[in-house]
């Protein structure tokens, strides 16, 4: 059995091994001309966009400095402990904000779609009404539910500072990156710019995504038990290894 000085000077060599790795990743991060420095921004960025996409009123920086505190608290933890089987967690909280951000984004962008088709029918009866595309979709958007008409409600906002409706159509399109969402606003603008029956166009184009969208929900009922089955076996070996920690204990 190692003596108590063995045992101390094991300690105090793990305690500054990680003190060095934690003072050179700093001054890597801190570092603007570094390659670490630039992925940590990019980082920083791509958290900061979905951020804003999701309207959280939280900044990216704060989100990934969370991240990397929590991720020292379990390094931490485990050499307190003794357990390297902790360390387990540190991916999942890396890997985990970005995660959910990105699935949360696809959900808006989802429930974007599927209010584009009635959005797109209530616009051209609009337009039936008002032949000022704008006020139709200040009037359209006063009675759609969120998300569609938080997008229009920025939409609308950009417009009156200013911005040409052609680039504010542009700017919401680019914002939700959905090929349905550009493929409708690009209609709506070129509709608008060649002086066609602006309402007969948007009244068609919602029943292409009606069935669109009825062509999906068959794609996606048909892949969803094979998607469940490749999560399923993804999960087993964390499961296994758990496990096997708690037996071993």
């Amino acid at each position: 059995m190692p003596s108590s000085t063995t045992m101390l000077l094991g300690y105090a060599g793990i305690a500054l091994l990680t003190l060095g790795t934690t003072v050179g990743l700093a001054v890597m991060v801190l570092d603007p001309s570094s390659d670490l420095r630039r992925l940590w921004g990019r980082y920083e960025a791509l958290l900061e966009s979905q951020c804003r996409f999701l309207l959280i009123q939280r900044s990216g920086a704060s989100i990934a400095r969370m991240q990397l505190a929590a991720c020292g608290v379990v390094a931490l933890v485990a050499l307190l402990l003794e357990d390297t089987f902790l360390l387990l967690l540190i991916p999942p909280i890396a890997l985990a904000p970005a995660f959910i951000l990105r699935q949360r984004c696809a959900e808006r962008v989802q429930r974007i779609e599927d209010q584009l088709s009635p959005w797109l029918l209530m616009l051209a009866n609009a337009l039936k009404a008002s032949p000022s595309l704008g006020e139709a979709i200040a009037s359209s958007a006063k009675l759609q539910r969120p998300p569609i008409s938080q997008e229009l409600d920025l939409a609308l906002k950009e417009m009156k500072l200013g911005t040409p409706l052609d680039q504010a159509m542009l700017n919401m399109s680019t914002r939700i990156g959905s090929q349905a969402v550009s493929g409708a606003l690009a209609t709506i603008l070129v509709g608008r710019q060649t002086g066609g029956d602006l309402p007969r166009i948007l009244e068609e184009s919602a029943a292409t995504l009606r069935e669109m969208a009825r062509l999906e929900g068959v794609v996606r009922t048909k892949t969803a038990e094979g998607k469940s089955q490749a999560y399923v076996l993804g999960v087993i070996p964390f499961v296994l290894i758990g496990a096997i920690h708690l037996v071993d204990e």
